[in-house]
């Protein structure tokens, strides 16, 4: 891994001057300061951070030569030019705003600007995380289960610490921190975080007294040189449920309706009590009415009249009110295969929600097309409030006697967040499709592994069967991804090299004697169910060359359709039947899980004497299909392949039976 992870970081390093488009340095008329600037989508920046010296701001443990490197650090009111006070009082009530301490046509960024930035690198980055590619690759200190930063957009995110009220100076080489204008309440605001030990660029809750950096980012906006790929259009698939047409999307292995139910029954409700929002946003159902039961559990708990795990509720047959699980579920899926936008941002539909400085617009990048079509209040039939502003999916899952729990998407938010709602307001009610039974995912080629139940789908390919999902067996010192038991039914367990095989810990170590070496046969089973086996490489390469000859890419025929984050997507066939899920993996050094959504690694039959273990790999944005060898301590997804060699009969050395007297099964 530590090879690939080189190469990679080469590659990166080798890449970033295609995404840096350099504008004119800027000089700062107030202390005469020149700072470099950097064009990342439509937004001008500062490439350094502000050195511009105020009462009051500071250099990092008080040293004027760290101002020269990393900038100054300012808490929140010295950002805004603001006195003091405002540090535990809030500004909502300033009849008067000043500029804040960026120069003349430029401003600290709002967390709008922010988010944009984090989408355009998002979106347009090669790097494995947004956080890499705005990091510099010098001054950090170094995590090595991480590549570099590239600073692939020229940002040259530094890290400069931060001083706290209490704690005093901190972090210098570990975090960067950047204000944003947008306060929380009386103390706090918002600052923008990266980690030298993460990939990510987060938004992050901190007290005003905080003194962190400050970017500077122009007031005008400029076309964009280049604009990321607009967001896939996606094509709903037309049922017919209860003899009416139906529009359904896929979005991880879940079916939702597009459109929010517009049932008419009692306790449903138009917005307004006009029709024609009917029409366009679905009714409003109080949660007794969706979920189809007497209106006196309204205050009473329902928990002995519904359905825990698919609670039909007034959906069509076959279909559900979703749970707070499958809520989780979606939201799971989405964080795990985008994150250059929130949850939210992806699910809100492109049209229909009112704009704000503190949330993206709806991308609507998967089809699920949430309009904000608001709610009926509890206290009165005509009191409605929130179109274009918000909307809530009741979720079958109860609270308490008076509350069920609702998902909320809101304008001023890209998250998509878990609430509790009387259950006497009126929600919107998505349905969601009953997951097929066992029988229906799995036909007569399926292998059932008696060891813990699991089925498992297969695929002949050539002249070999393959198992089509990742072993899930639960192996001691295997791992679900985040130790999450949901990652392992979505993507299957990872396994260290020497659990996998069966073998000593120690044995890609000390394997060098005949004994040792001999331990690796030519069908190891492993921990594959009984006549099944860990590929050796004749196995991978022959599925390397069947995918090949499908002529729609390498790596593109073995990946799975769904799932893969970033790359190119649509070219994404699955050709070949294998479905690589990207299952991402976990680091033996420290624990860490990393790249779920876009990469996977599999396990390889071979290692020892001299060697390391062998995997073989696909990354979201090449289409190549490789083998590594890697510390067997790594732990990574398996495949199992069915065994061909016939096993010689076991004869007793006391006994005098014939070979030819051996009856199989079916003669017996």
């Amino acid at each position: 891994m530590r090879f690939f992870a080189a190469v990679l970081v080469f590659l990166l390093c080798g890449s970033v001057l295609a995404h840096v488009n350099p504008m004119p340095d800027f000089k700062d008329k107030r202390d005469g300061r020149v700072y470099k600037t950097v064009l990342i989508g439509d937004q001008r920046w500062f490439a350094e951070n502000l050195r511009f010296k105020i009462k009051g701001s500071w250099c990092y443990d008080k040293r004027d030569y760290n101002c020269d490197t990393y900038g100054r650090l300012y808490d929140w009111s010295m950002a805004m030019s603001l006195v003091d006070y405002y540090n535990w009082h809030s500004i909502k009530k300033m009849k008067q705003r000043v500029h804040d301490v960026c120069p003349s046509g430029w401003h600290v960024p709002t967390n709008k600007d922010w988010k944009k930035l984090k989408y355009y690198v998002g979106k347009k980055g090669k790097s494995d995380g947004v956080g890499i590619s705005l990091k510099s690759p010098d001054h950090w200190e170094r995590e090595l289960r991480l590549p570099a930063g590239s600073d692939e957009f020229g940002f040259n995110a530094i890290p400069a610490g931060e001083k706290q009220q209490y704690n005093g100076f901190m972090d210098l080489g570990h975090s960067a921190q950047f204000w944003s204008s947008t306060e929380i309440d009386d103390g706090g605001a918002y600052f923008w975080s990266l980690m030298y030990d993460s990939r990510t660029f987060d938004k992050v809750y901190a007290g005003k007294d905080d003194g962190v950096s400050i970017r500077c980012v122009e007031d005008r906006l400029y076309e964009i040189k280049e604009p990321p790929p607009p967001p896939p259009k996606i094509i709903p698939q037309v049922v017919k449920v209860q003899n009416k047409e139906v529009q359904t999307i896929h979005i991880g292995d879940q079916v939702w309706m597009v459109k929010n139910l517009n049932e008419k029954v009692p306790g449903s409700y138009c917005y307004e009590n006009k029709e024609e929002n009917c029409e366009k946003y679905g009714r409003l159902y109080t949660w007794t009415a969706a979920m189809k039961i007497d209106e006196r559990f309204v205050n009473v708990e329902a928990k002995d009249s519904i359905s825990k795990r698919r609670p039909r509720g007034i959906c069509p047959n076959g279909w559900h009110v979703p749970t707070a699980l499958d809520f989780y579920r979606l939201s799971t899926y989405l964080k795990d295969i985008d994150d250059a936008v929130g949850v939210g941002t992806n699910l809100r539909s492109r049209e229909g929600w009112q704009e704000s400085e503190l949330a993206l617009l709806g991308e609507d990048g998967f089809g699920f097309s949430a309009l904000a079509g608001g709610l009926r209040d509890s206290l009165d039939s005509t009191s409605f409030s929130g179109l274009g502003f918000f909307t809530a999916f009741w979720a079958g899952t109860e609270g308490d006697s008076a509350r069920a729990l609702a998902w909320r998407l809101s304008y001023d938010d890209d998250d998509f967040v878990m609430d509790s709602s009387m259950k006497s307001r009126a929600l919107a009610v998505r349905c969601l499709l009953n997951p097929p039974d066992d029988d229906e995912i799995y036909d007569s080629t399926s292998i059932y592994d008696k060891r813990d139940e699991n089925r498992y789908k297969t695929v002949a390919i050539g002249d070999d069967f393959w198992m089509a999902e990742n072993l899930r067996f639960a192996a001691p010192g295997s791992f679900c991804y985040d130790d999450k038991d949901i990652r392992c039914r979505n993507y299957g367990r990872l396994y260290p090299w020497a659990v996998a095989m069966r073998l000593p810990e120690d044995f890609i170590e000390n394997s060098m004697d005949s004994v040792s070496q001999n331990s690796v046969i030519e069908e190891h089973q492993g921990i594959c169910p009984d006549g099944w086996h860990i590929p050796r490489k004749d196995e991978w390469t022959r599925l390397g060359q069947f995918a090949v000859n499908k002529r729609k890419g390498l790596a593109a025929a073995l990946k799975s359709r769904d799932g893969w984050a970033q790359g190119d997507l649509a070219k994404n066939n699955n050709a070949s039947g294998f479905n690589a899920l990207p299952a991402g993996i976990r680091f033996g050094n420290d624990g860490e899980f990393a790249e779920l959504g876009t990469s996977t690694y599999f396990w390889a039959a071979e290692g020892g004497g001299g060697m390391g273990a062998v995997y073989w790999y696909v990354v979201n944005n090449k289409d190549d299909f490789k083998a590594e060898e890697d510390f067997d301590k790594n732990a990574v997804s398996l495949r199992c392949v069915k065994n061909k060699l016939i096993p010689e009969p076991e004869v007793k050395a006391d006994s005098a039976v014939k070979a030819d007297s051996v009856s199989t099964p079916q003669e017996q």
